[in-house]
């Protein structure tokens, strides 16, 4: 459990994820413990979608964690070298994403990607 100090507010509440943009309780101002205040001018829907896309030849395992109309971040189950700067294809349900990886995160277990839309 984390205890969250608000940048706006100063007060204090408590999460299982320091890394997520979750709002305060107190005044409603969007933050994360881990990046402090959200910098999005769009609104962020979190939603868990299944997919898999192919990476050098790699059949990768994904689920989206959440998007916006100008990005998204994805969790990824396998290890294949994905690097800032690369260039991706996805597809998602019925949505076709091309996007540009922004930052990683490994994690045990796979990896978090921010992702920049392209088309």
């Amino acid at each position: 459990m984390f205890t969250l100090v608000c940048p706006r507010c100063q007060k204090n509440s408590y999460s299982s994820d320091e890394e997520s943009f979750f709002r305060c309780p107190y005044c409603g101002f969007k933050f994360s413990g881990r990046y402090g205040p959200d910098k999005r001018r769009e609104e962020r829907v979190q939603k868990e979608l299944p997919f898999n896309f192919s990476c050098e030849e790699e059949n990768v395992k994904a689920t989206t964690m959440n998007f916006s109309e100008k990005g998204l971040s994805i969790k990824i189950f396998n290890d294949p070298q994905i690097a800032v700067g690369n260039i991706i294809e996805l597809l998602v349900g019925d949505l076709q994403i091309k996007a540009e990886v922004i930052w990683v995160n490994i994690l045990p277990q796979g990896s978090l990607l921010g992702l920049h839309r392209l088309n």
